[in-house]
């Protein structure tokens, strides 16, 4: 049997703990070849040997979404090294700084928002001439249950995730009659070294236990558990199939049943 994306190619920015390994391991193991994109050159070759130990085909280009030549570079190492692109999909982001608006240096608000919305923009625009002239492709952005379910003390990546949001829909419809499709990934709470972390954190601070702060975050999650970072990976690896070759402008999330407000 063959993968869900087998002979596609697929660039994945944002290699690092958590989501954007998971990704790009997800969508090698379904038969694509994965090129790579981030800043830390030590990490992506991490990720690239375990894809490579587990038989398959990767590639990497160390890659800062903000540089516009980067972005140009990264999608060229692609269409180079294997002819086309099918797939983008657009992980890379910058966290929020965790501090009130009332005090904030709004630059910093700015420098989140020049990766998170600008960066993965270009990434996008560097992609779309390839998949207009091959006929076609898959755009896929990471977005985050924050846009619509604010987090305290992080006004800026909320902002910026909603910016994203709607670029992504404009997008879609200005690609759609390319054969190109955009949609976004909507995750909640995600267990990951990330997210392991912060309840870590959190239980340490608070006092509290580890399995007591899961708790509090699965409350609201009806199927009782924090979704792996693998089983979010899955729901990218669709979008950037066939089987959502009818999809475009849509926004999945992938939380466990988390209502967003």
């Amino acid at each position: 049997m063959t993968g869900l994306l087998q002979d596609k190619v697929v660039i994945v920015s944002g290699i690092g703990p958590g989501l954007g390994q998971e990704i790009a391991i997800a969508c090698a193991r379904e038969g694509a070849s994965v090129i790579m994109g981030a800043r830390t050159e030590q990490y992506l070759q991490k990720v690239a040997d375990e894809i490579r130990a587990a038989g398959g085909v990767v590639a990497f280009v160390p890659t800062d979404i903000t540089d516009r030549d980067q972005c140009a570079r990264l999608v060229a190492a692609a269409v180079d090294g294997y002819g086309r692109v099918d797939a983008l999909v657009n992980n890379a982001f910058k966290a929020d700084v965790f501090q009130p608006f009332e005090s904030v240096d709004l630059d910093q608000w700015r420098s989140i928002t020049d990766v998170n919305v600008f960066g993965t923009l270009q990434l996008c625009q560097a992609v779309v001439p390839t998949m207009k002239a091959q006929g076609g492709g898959s755009i896929v952005f990471v977005n985050s249950m924050i846009r619509r379910k604010p987090l305290p003390l992080q006004g800026g990546y909320a902002t910026s995730k909603g910016g994203l949001a709607t670029a992504a829909h404009q997008l879609s419809i200005e690609l759609g009659p390319y054969g190109i499709r955009v949609n976004s990934v909507v995750p909640g709470w995600m267990w990951g070294p990330p997210v392991e972390g912060y309840v870590n954190y959190q239980a340490q601070v608070g006092g509290t236990t580890v399995d007591e702060e899961i708790a509090k975050l699965t409350r609201d999650i009806p199927l009782g558990i924090i979704p792996p970072d693998e089983d979010v990976a899955e729901a990218v690896v669709f979008f950037a199939s066939d089987l959502s070759s009818a999809v475009s402008g849509q926004s999945l999330d992938a939380n466990g049943g988390e209502v967003f407000a």
